[in-house]
């Protein structure tokens, strides 16, 4: 990636906090820059392309040569953001998964069975058994609704955690409780 294009995209925000590696485009670019001139630590995208645009063409050049460092350190961020997933799933991937998998079973044979029960009440024409079938929905949603909500449930569930995991290994806050948030609202 140039480091023009990473400029242009980080625009006024603090390169620091978008582009991994964006302290070694600081420190690399304050190496070249006068004492009196040299870039904050929290030094925006706009900030750092004006320093750069300040230098000789020959230390533009050099700059523009650093930029391997950059793609080296967003190879390594993303390389341990996977790193933390992978450990992350490791813990406690089996009883959940196991619940999960029996609900789907008992789901499963309650349809097959009850498929197999009408199946057969249809095929040997015993028009009292398909209707007291017929009548029986609410308790056969009962016996499937229960393991299926159940199932829905992990699933949402696990795709939250997920979510959580990500932006925790990525450095972002997951956005908390619901109490703190209304905490936070009036607080400010």
């Amino acid at each position: 990636m140039k480091l023009g294009s990473i400029l242009k995209t980080v625009g006024s925000s603090i390169i620091k906090n978008i582009v991994p590696g964006g302290g070694v485009i600081i420190d690399f670019v304050n190496d070249l820059l006068p004492q009196d001139k040299k870039l904050p630590n929290d030094a925006t995208g706009e900030q750092v392309d004006h320093a750069i645009k300040s230098l000789s063409p020959d230390q533009q050049t050099r700059i523009m040569e650093k930029e391997l460092d950059v793609e080296i350190a967003e190879i390594n961020a993303w390389e341990r953001v996977q790193g933390h997933l992978a450990e992350a799933d490791k813990a406690g991937a089996s009883t959940r998964p196991t619940i999960a998998l029996m609900m789907a079973g008992v789901v499963c044979f309650a349809i097959v069975s009850l498929i197999v029960s009408l199946g057969y009440a249809i095929v040997c024409d015993m028009t009292d058994m398909v209707q007291k079938q017929i009548d029986a929905w609410p308790f056969v949603l009962t016996i499937i609704g229960v393991p299926t909500e159940l199932l829905r449930y992990y699933f949402g569930k696990r795709y939250k955690e997920k979510k959580e995991r990500y932006n925790l290994a990525m450095g972002r806050s997951t956005g908390g409780s619901l109490i703190s948030n209304i905490a936070k609202m009036i607080k400010s």
